[in-house]
């Protein structure tokens, strides 16, 4: 293995860009969504109207200035930095911009989205992709029971052997109801349906959600004209029912009180600690302003911290992010204001939110000194001693 003399720097809650190697990488967009195991970044989908086309993307299948929605997924190696579409052969849907996408095992799960434009269609489809290098396959799954309607702009999680839908909106109507799939049978069910009642949360879309134990928190998120605000925190209590209203406190570990401003279009990550779940939300929009900070909210105390030293480097929102579990997290896409246009980007960002284990880190700098180490093969690596997992990391087993 060639290494390049180069120092490696562990730096936590630094945000750094993720240089690409290879040819092949995701063109710019915002809508998008992405999800990880340990193994891979998984991009789905996306939107760009403004797309310059050369000759090869002209003839590009996956989007086409009439229908400015990609086809595509997408899967970037952690550790060899490289990108690879995989050809889907079947059930890619047009319902392509704000699905929501998470990871259940070895599976991805997508759910929901609109085509362009925005609202005339709306998917309520659960789409599962298993995580492999072999057919690209998407599958539908065959399910009964009350469906939610199409919708776009939900959050979705998988909980307990279910499959949970969160909120969105049909591009005129929001709401914040909640839909369960029980993955054993197949059977859709609604959980809460609002009617309106006091205490309940106004509806909304390009929210996120966060599930602590039984009980989900619902993280900012907006209407057309609003922006919700996140020192009001919606929280489902799984077990009883019931909404309540959390207020979380405020910033005073500075000179100044702060607060982080309401938002929508943001992304929003959780990781366990050992003093109990975190949550990252970085960037978004008001509707006016568009954001570039990071807040930690520690559910246990619902006390908000602004990362001060953890900063996106532009402004951005639409964008995905995603965490590995060993608490690293991604972010990909968006749109950035400049220079009073909506740009997007093709930028994959990652920050460790964590300080891991030493491993983790010997296995960070491992990558930085030997950058090809996917061009040494599998018995190779194990004889030098690189422990099974990491390998597996580089050359998956098929399973």
């Amino acid at each position: 293995m060639s290494s390049k003399a180069k120092d490696y720097i562990f730096e936590p809650f630094k945000v750094t860009e993720v240089k690409y190697r290879g040819f092949a990488s995701p063109r710019p967009r915002s809508g998008h969504r992405i999800a990880c195991d340990d193994v891979n970044v998984y991009c789905f989908g996306g939107y760009n109207p403004y797309l310059p086309l050369n000759t090869i993307q002209r003839n590009n299948p996956t989007w086409t200035p009439a229908m400015p929605l990609f086809k595509e997924l997408w899967s970037f190696s952690i550790s060899t930095k490289k990108w690879k579409q995989h050809k889907v052969t079947e059930n890619m849907p047009e319902e392509l911009a704000s699905n929501a996408m998470c990871m259940n095992g070895r599976f991805l799960m997508i759910f929901g989205g609109t085509g362009a434009p925005f609202g005339t269609k709306c998917s309520n489809d659960v789409i599962t992709w298993r995580t492999c290098d072999g057919d690209a396959k998407l599958q539908i799954l065959d399910v009964t029971g009350p469906k939610p309607p199409g919708q776009y702009g939900q959050s979705i999680l998988c909980h307990d052997g279910h499959f949970y839908t969160v909120g969105g909106t049909n591009g005129f109507a929001y709401n914040c109801d909640i839909y369960r799939l029980d993955l054993r049978t197949m059977i859709w069910e609604p959980v809460f349906i609002g009617t309106g009642q006091e205490g309940e949360p106004l509806g909304r879309y390009r929210h996120e959600v966060v599930r602590v134990g039984n009980k989900l928190y619902i993280i900012g998120g907006g209407t057309g004209e609003l922006a919700f605000e996140l020192m009001d925190i919606p929280m489902y209590d799984l077990e009883t029912n019931t909404w309540t209203k959390l207020v979380p406190k405020a910033d005073d570990s500075m000179m100044d009180t702060v607060v982080p401003l309401g938002r929508k279009c943001h992304s929003a990550v959780q990781i366990d600690t050992l003093s109990g779940v975190q949550v990252f939300v970085a960037g978004g929009t008001d509707g006016q302003a568009v954001f570039d900070d990071i807040w930690r909210l520690n559910v246990s105390d619902m006390q908000w911290h602004l990362m001060q030293k953890t900063v996106l480097p532009h402004q951005l929102y639409f964008h995905s992010s995603t965490v590995t579990s060993y608490g690293c997290m991604y972010v990909f896409g968006g749109i950035e204001p400049k220079d009073n246009e909506t740009r997007r980007n093709n930028i994959l960002y990652k920050v460790w939110l964590c300080i891991p284990k030493l491993s983790e880190i010997c296995w960070e700098a491992l990558l930085s000194f030997h950058p090809s180490i996917d061009h040494v093969d599998r018995s190779s690596l194990l004889d030098v001693g690189v422990p099974l997992h990491f390998v597996d990391r580089v050359h998956p087993q098929l399973k």
